[in-house]
């Protein structure tokens, strides 16, 4: 059935003389039904077009990410008379008793700096007319000394390394031989090896862009060009491509698959703007991660990355991207954080039957936060999730079925009642694996260092920039993930591959092999120094 209102003019650039036409057309004719029809499908589209590009604004406006936690959204109800709907909607809420003050409890004092850093010892002396006696004027002795420890930093030097290659001669005969020149990342280049990794490291890590290091090196007296050090870390990044590939395959090993995508501003000179966006997918299995750089975010980029092994369990949103893998034999566990996001939206706009639904979700990411902080395993997880979660999610599913053939599927409240119940079946997945996680939050959050360091720079360069970037960043969150400092890292991995650290071993470089070696590198609380049976041990530089 065609819409009333288009046929008196478009709801998105309105033409009143148009509608000054057909008012008095409608009015000639008597059909005065069918114009308050009209008139009222008018206003009514209007009305929505408004609300969404009103939403829209307000998103783009915002300066910071909303919270979306259920105190949180209470407190930011647009109506006045919200904390009466929420007794009225929870009695055992509102008659709960008002939360306990919190009792003063003696702080533990300031923690203890790190033990394995450098002390350097300063002496603060006593003056010299202090060191008097008041009494009788005999000079004071030392007896004892209080210790306070401040944390310093020893700003960073730029410096020359002048290599002096010696060369030999035979006092008897015209033989002459020459040092040898020792490897370096950039052959006959002007920048160290050091200096190139931490302008990798602070890109990559920090994301601060490359011209942007080079102010910082102009203030201090050194002028680098920014085309001279761009090539430095694209040659440290080609040297470690090797590894990436390895990370790869480890992420596409046997287990849960985890997926989600953003874009990068690529460089294109025969786009329109000069700029194209590329797709940038991120893979997590356990420890592994794996960014997986394509021109295009279709769903030939995930079959390039997952192969002919398409029967698997990858847990992502509900795109409709990775659809054929479920037709392929293989399952997508959903992301509750995704199917109550758009219930978030509805509740912080007012709508308690919203914030009815966020309030029956709310347990299920409770029984996950105890689950971690028990230390479960996937069977146990699971144990608990069918004890717990199970009905849990069956309120959830009569809570859905009951109001949604009463509301209408195009407003807000619609959408997200609707996409519960699209992806149901995948949502409900987790109640059959313990290994399946609740969302897909973990995706989201090493997608969210990229987002956040893109702002700083224009574009990538070309393709080939995509693909350099997602290397280093699979090497960069892979390290993370096993608790290995990056920076640290980055400098030994170069360092012995720069000295010529053969490709057959480049598996024992992998971060969590080579802290058998070398556990200084790592950041958790408890060292693994030990690999994995059969690792062989890394031999020291010399």
């Amino acid at each position: 059935m065609p819409d009333p209102s288009s046929t008196i003019t478009s709801p998105y650039s309105p033409d009143l003389a148009d509608v000054r036409a057909w008012l008095e057309k409608m009015l000639a004719s008597m059909k005065l039904v069918e114009l308050v029809v009209a008139v009222m499908a008018l206003l009514t589209r209007m009305r929505d077009i408004n609300s969404e590009l009103s939403k829209q604004v307000a998103h783009l406006r915002r300066r910071r990410p909303r919270s979306e936690t259920l105190d949180r959204l209470e407190r930011q109800l647009a109506f006045a008379f919200a904390a009466a709907a929420i007794a009225a909607s929870d009695p055992l809420k509102a008659a709960a008793s008002p939360r306990p003050p919190r009792s003063r409890v003696r702080h533990p004092g300031r923690v203890a700096l790190p033990a394995d850093l450098e002390r350097i010892v300063i002496e603060n002396l006593v003056p010299p007319q202090m060191r008097i006696c008041p009494i009788c004027g005999t000079e004071m002795r030392t007896v004892a000394h209080s210790i306070c420890e401040t944390l310093e930093v020893i700003p960073a030097r730029v410096v020359v390394h002048q290599r002096r290659d010696e060369t030999v001669a035979c006092p008897h005969d015209d033989a002459i031989v020459s040092a040898p020149t020792p490897p370096q990342l950039v052959e006959r280049g002007k920048l160290g090896t050091t200096l190139i990794v931490e302008a990798l490291a602070d890109k990559y890590i920090e994301h601060m862009p490359i011209e942007r290091q080079c102010l910082r090196y102009a203030r201090a007296g050194v002028e680098i060009a920014p085309q001279t050090l761009g090539r430095g870390v694209a040659a440290s990044i080609d040297l470690i491509v090797a590894l990436a590939r390895v990370i790869e395959v480890q992420t596409r090993e046997p287990g849960l698959l985890g997926t989600d995508a953003t874009t990068i501003p690529v460089l294109d000179r025969d786009a329109p703007d000069g700029i194209r966006l590329g797709t940038m997918w991120c893979w997590t299995r356990a420890r592994w991660v794996t960014f997986f750089y394509s021109p295009i975010g279709n769903s030939d980029s995930v079959r390039r990355f997952l192969g002919d092994d398409l029967c698997r369990a990858v847990q992502c949103d509900g795109t409709s991207v990775t659809t054929f893998i479920e037709r392929a034999g293989g399952s997508r566990p959903g992301c509750w954080a995704h199917g109550r996001r758009r219930l978030a939206e509805c509740a912080r706009g007012g709508d308690f039957l919203a914030l009815e639904g966020l309030r029956l979700i709310q347990p299920l990411f409770e029984i996950e936060r105890t689950a971690t902080f028990a230390g479960d395993s996937p069977e146990a997880r699971l144990a608990r999730r069918h004890d717990h979660s199970a009905p849990v999610v069956a309120g959830i599913r009569a809570w859905i079925d009951l109001h949604r053939g009463q509301t209408p599927p195009k407003t807000p409240l619609g959408q997200a009642l609707g996409y519960l119940h699209r992806q149901w079946n995948r949502l409900t997945l987790f109640l059959t694996d313990g290994n399946i996680e609740l969302t897909n939050n973990r995706r989201e959050r090493e997608l969210r260092k990229l987002v956040l360091g893109r702002r700083n720079w224009l574009f990538t360069w070309e393709d080939l920039g995509g693909e350099r970037t997602a290397s280093i960043l699979s090497v960069v969150a892979t390290c993370v993930a096993h608790d290995v400092n990056p920076r640290a890292y980055l400098h030994l991995l170069i360092k012995l591959l720069v000295a010529g650290w053969p490709q057959a071993k480049i598996r024992d470089l992998l971060p969590d092999r080579i802290l058998t070696t070398y556990p200084e590198l790592y950041v958790g609380e408890r060292p693994a120094l030990t690999g994995p049976p059969g690792t062989p041990a890394i031999p020291a530089p010399a």
